[in-house]
């Protein structure tokens, strides 16, 4: 009986003993994700903020910057020098990317496509505020536009999690 109650006490301790680990991992793991979020919202505002310093340059058919774009050039070349991630080179292929998201819950840095959701001809980078930055045309050149009814998006990607 006496070794009973010893056997008890010590599977009493340990169990104690092992949810506070888990208590402690848990808090860990939760400190370590709202760091990873604050490092990706970092990454959206420099995203953001690297696509409007672009605004007023050249459309240049092929061209990947810096000193002139067309639209999935721009994507590129904002993502790797401000996001650090690579993007493929055309919009065919960076609308395979990422996870697709609602176009009423857009945060700084996601993609928009125009044309059709599954073969899009134009992309742009929301920058926030109902804004977004694209290589529109040759004759305008990369530009800021609000989204509006009349060159709405087919859909929106989110590469930066």
């Amino acid at each position: 009986m006496k070794h009973s109650r010893k056997l008890i006490k010590l599977v009493a301790l340990m169990s104690l003993f092992f949810t506070g680990i888990a208590t402690t991992n848990v808090a860990n793991a939760a400190t370590t994700e709202q760091g990873d979020d604050s490092s990706i919202t970092q990454k959206r505002n420099a995203v953001a903020k690297l696509a409007k310093k672009q605004v007023g340059k050249r459309y240049v058919y092929g061209a990947t910057g810096p000193f002139a774009f067309d639209c999935s050039g721009l994507v590129q070349y904002v993502y790797q020098q401000a996001g650090n991630t690579y993007l493929p080179r055309t919009t065919y292929t960076q609308v395979a990317l990422g996870k697709k998201v609602s176009l009423k819950k857009l945060k700084k840095g996601d993609l928009l496509y125009w044309g059709s959701a599954a073969k899009p001809n134009h992309v742009g980078i929301y920058v926030g505020g109902n804004k977004f930055v694209h290589a529109a045309t040759p004759q305008q050149g990369v530009r800021q536009q609000a989204l509006s009814a009349y060159f709405y998006p087919a859909a929106a990607k989110r590469v930066l999690e």
